[in-house]
């Protein structure tokens, strides 16, 4: 057990940022099953822009970094795209 108060002080502000960053993780984990899994390409943007605000809002809580978000966010768009193309053959 810890005996200095900034230890213990650390240890309550530890599992807060673990609970926190849980949620966070979970939530954009859900957000892209929900984007794999919509059928039409209308309800595909949509659940991609509300993967993209939860992202966007990891990063700004300093979850994910800036540029590793823009990355995954990106890469989403590409296969958006790709399922486009498909459609069309």
């Amino acid at each position: 057990m810890a005996h200095h108060s900034a230890t213990k002080k650390a240890i309550r502000t530890s599992a807060k940022r673990n609970i926190r960053n849980r949620t966070y993780k979970s939530r954009i984990k859900n957000a892209l099953k929900e984007f794999e899994q919509a059928e039409s390409r209308d309800d595909k943007e949509k659940k991609l822009r509300k993967a993209q605000q939860i992202m966007d809002r990891a990063a700004k809580a300093k979850i994910f970094k800036k540029n590793a978000v823009s990355r995954r966010v990106s890469k989403l768009y590409k296969q958006l795209e790709g399922t486009e193309n498909q459609a069309e053959a």
